[in-house]
């Protein structure tokens, strides 16, 4: 799984220049999600964001590897820092 975010990570990380990916493990499936957090998404809707997003793994990665992906949220860094209620 390792291998796999490490993959992801670079490859997001250079069709989105100066993103952040912040990606893990989601258990207990063996998956992986997260954030990409880009300054480049500011204005954009987030159906928008996630099509960008979708248009990258679909064409740079195989099939088996975007089968092992969940859900990734793409934000901007100041929607990113907002804090949460407790």
């Amino acid at each position: 799984m390792e291998e796999l975010i490490k993959r992801l990570r670079k490859l997001l990380e250079a069709q989105f220049p100066e993103a952040k990916a912040e990606l893990e493990q989601a258990f207990p499936a063996e998956k992986v999600g997260g954030f990409l957090i880009w300054r480049g998404f500011d204005g954009m809707e987030q159906i928008d964001r996630q099509q960008r997003l979708s248009d990258v793994i679909r064409s740079e990665l195989p099939r088996e590897d975007q089968l092992r992906i969940t859900a990734i949220l793409t934000v901007t860094p100041d929607e990113r820092s907002v804090p949460t209620e407790s």
